[in-house]
């Protein structure tokens, strides 16, 4: 995302999907209150990105007026774009909330895996 790291968006549904899933392999957590707290997250993420929408049609608006600010504005549109693009965290949370909790198991290894890998082919 942007050079300060995950945006808060990204870090919410990381964190706790990290949270839930913990909470589920430890028993803390029983199934319907891991599809809440997935329900509930996908709501605030939801809020997030209306804000987002909101900052996106000022910055349209300051472009339309001031030419000068047209940069800003396809350099904010581009970066929201890019932060739209389905998570894996986002992923697993909606299988969560569907009750899939094996499949969301999955997705997450599946994430673990291919930063892994990542990772270790940096050139």
């Amino acid at each position: 995302n942007s050079s300060t790291g995950l945006s808060a968006k990204a870090r919410v549904e990381k964190e706790v999907l990290h949270v839930i899933i913990d909470g589920l392999n430890s028993g803390e957590m029983t199934v319907e209150q891991a599809r809440q707290a997935a329900r509930d997250t996908l709501e605030t993420v939801g809020k997030i990105e209306a804000h987002e929408d909101t900052l996106l049609d000022f910055y349209k608006n300051l472009s339309t007026k001031y030419p000068v600010f047209k940069i800003l504005y396809t350099r904010v549109k581009d970066e929201i774009i890019r932060s739209r693009e389905m998570s894996d965290y986002r992923k697993a949370l909606s299988a969560i909330d569907s009750g899939d909790v094996v499949g969301a198991a999955h997705i997450v290894k599946s994430a673990i895996s291919q930063s892994a890998y990542e990772a270790t082919n940096v050139k």
